[in-house]
């Protein structure tokens, strides 16, 4: 809860996409751990792209219209992510970042990979940066779109910008539901108005909010709170250690970012600096969600990364 604005770099699905020609099934498989079972879907096939949710939190099925999209030319393979969705372990204190790194390894292991693309959006993308920072060797390369950054020194900032972009409406709704007796009564509840109430300052065109809001609603039982508390801390305490370790990889790195994102752009341009060699991508008249406000412009970034 102590969060919230940050998890809010979800990133859910568009039932929009779901009208697009021809899309790629994505077939339902798992991978056993040694304390939870995997959950994975696989799109399409050719060059492989491990897609990482925002959050933390949200189950894979949220990057449904970026695994089709990728799919249309490359092999897209998007996780539950431990904690999340599918992937729920017995006890708790098994949700930590290095189980969640290992979990990719081993997937990528299973799947025969020496390497893959790592394609991460918002918390996606901060988990990205952890992975490369720990097992540079297992990636080809990086798509972080509006990532976090190597910290949260961010977070103050994006959560401003978000107020100062709410509606008196979305304002009002978010002082009720935070109201620590409404909290008591319906705890996950409280949590899905409070992002309800949050998305639309996420959004060069606020009508289009009305998207991801639907999609929230259908997936709230996929989504597990208790991952952002656990996940993010220890995000934090590790930042000195992962921006060292990356100031030493050499991937290649495409960084996409809506100019209108309440993510600060500086953020954008740290990311860039930190990881050499890297290209950052400004998309116009989008703000946290590229591929609901600039689908073809993100697909078109993508692609060109991908096929360089």
């Amino acid at each position: 809860m102590k969060k919230l604005s940050v998890i809010v770099m979800l990133m859910l699905s568009v039932s929009a996409l779901a009208n697009a020609p021809n899309p790629t099934p994505g077939v339902a498989k798992t991978l056993s751990r040694p304390d939870l079972t995997l959950h994975y879907k696989d799109y399409g096939e050719g060059e492989p792209v491990l897609l990482l949710m925002g959050g933390p939190g949200f189950s894979g099925e949220g990057l449904e219209p970026v695994a089709q999209m990728i799919a249309k030319r490359c092999r897209a393979i998007v996780p539950d992510q431990r904690g999340s969705g599918g992937s729920i372990p017995m006890e708790a204190n098994r949700i930590t970042l290095d189980a969640t790194l290992a979990d990719f390894e081993a997937l990528r292991t299973s799947l025969g990979l020496e390497k893959w693309t790592v394609w991460g959006c918002s918390w996606g993308g901060m988990l990205a940066l952890d992975y490369a920072s720990k097992f540079p060797s297992s990636i080809k390369g990086l798509i972080l779109a509006d990532s976090g950054g190597p910290s949260y020194a961010f977070a103050k900032a994006f959560s401003d910008n978000m107020r100062a972009r709410k509606s008196a409406d979305d304002l009002s709704a978010h002082r009720y539901w935070s109201q620590p007796d409404v909290v008591a009564k319906d705890p996950m509840r409280a949590v899905i108005e409070m992002i309800r109430a949050m998305l639309p300052s996420q959004f060069y065109d606020r009508s289009k909010a009305h998207q991801a809001i639907a999609i929230l609603e259908e997936g709230r039982e996929h989504y597990n709170p208790e991952v952002d508390e656990i996940l993010s801390p220890a995000y934090d305490e590790g930042a000195s250690a992962r921006i060292e370790a990356l100031k030493k990889v050499d991937i290649p790195a495409l960084i996409v970012h809506g100019r209108q994102d309440p993510m600060p752009e500086s953020v954008a341009l740290e990311n860039q600096k930190l990881l050499r060699g890297s290209r950052l991508v400004w998309l116009d008249r989008c703000g946290h969600w590229p591929w609901i406000e600039q689908p073809e412009a993100l697909e078109k970034a993508m692609f060109e990364f991908l096929f360089r």
